[in-house]
């Protein structure tokens, strides 16, 4: 019965005409009876109807997730100097990581974290993500094209959300990279030397100003490795309440620098949780770029790929 009513417009109106149609004997005690068992029913008609709206929202979360996976590179980890990993901290992600060739000599690449959780921070990652393949195809700078994106989003994003991201483009032949930042995490270089640098963002997230268009950075990798990652990594804790922080985070890398590239970010993120005292609090996104793969490739030293900048 209580399936049937579940699946029914207005169970109680269902019930009652259920109820005036059975034998009635009388009496109190059986009224009572009848009751208790009416409410029994429609308690577990409503139950009925929350679980099936709990299958269906869960599914839906499914092709949403999916969806967003579908969004970035779908290629073969290994095959190029540039990869990236996200591990959402629930079922969708509002971090977002994506590369792509734009032509013989240069890679595009972006990283960006959406402000917020839930379905409406997964949508905006969609958009932002959307947008940076659409118009990073014929903007050609990077600060530019952040700028654009900029000026859509303050258009349409709502509810004060903002995307902080840093994009730019890596030249294989020289190893150079022009890179801008909107309020992101300070991108890491980790120099052949072992040393490292960092890039603070000048401009505030992406979607806050009408106006907002950030400075590049010219950066040389000269073999060494970029570093692009969300707050959800150096903020990651320990138990006792401790954060990785930017120091935890390169001595990981440090630990993990002999691995190749897309093995050493998945196991970055597998030592994070290997003793199970870590708590992910974020999404977990980290994006790099090895320049020294490219002289590997080819069998040669670094320094006969190189040329002048761009």
């Amino acid at each position: 019965m209580s399936a049937r009513l579940a699946a029914a417009g207005d169970p109680a109106a269902l019930l009652k005409a259920a109820l005036a149609r059975a034998p009635q004997p009388g009496g109190k005690a059986f009224a009572r009876v009848l009751r208790g068992l009416s409410d029994l029913v429609l308690a577990n008609a409503a139950l009925r109807e929350r679980l099936a709206e709990q299958v269906q929202l869960s599914s839906s979360l499914e092709m949403a997730a999916d969806l967003q996976q579908s969004l970035q590179p779908q290629c073969t980890a290994g095959h190029q100097p540039i990869w990236g990993v996200n591990l959402p901290a629930r079922k969708l992600s509002g971090d977002f990581f994506d590369f792509y060739r734009l032509d013989e000599a240069r890679i595009a690449f972006a990283l960006g974290d959406v402000s917020g959780k839930g379905l409406n921070a997964a949508l905006l990652m969609a958009k932002t993500i959307s947008l940076f393949r659409c118009l990073g195809k014929r903007i050609d700078a990077p600060g530019e094209l952040l700028e654009a994106i900029n000026a859509e989003l303050f258009e349409t994003a709502t509810r004060g959300m903002f995307v902080t991201m840093v994009a730019g483009h890596y030249w294989l032949a020289n190893g150079k990279v022009c890179l801008a930042n909107a309020g992101h995490q300070p991108p890491l270089l980790r120099r052949r030397d072992r040393s490292y640098a960092s890039f603070e963002a000048a401009v505030p997230p992406l979607g806050m100003l009408p106006q907002n268009r950030p400075p590049e950075e010219h950066i040389d990798l000269d073999g060494g490795e970029l570093y692009v990652f969300s707050d959800g990594l150096t903020e990651y804790r320990y138990e006792s309440g401790e954060e990785l922080g930017v120091e935890g985070l390169i001595l990981l890398i440090e630990s993990l620098a002999e691995a190749p590239l897309a093995q050493r970010l998945e196991a970055l993120l597998a030592t994070l949780d290997q003793d199970g005292g870590w708590e992910a609090r974020d999404d977990l996104t980290v994006l790099a770029i090895d320049d020294a793969w490219v002289s590997a490739e080819a069998g040669v030293e670094a320094p006969a790929l190189r040329q002048e900048a761009p």
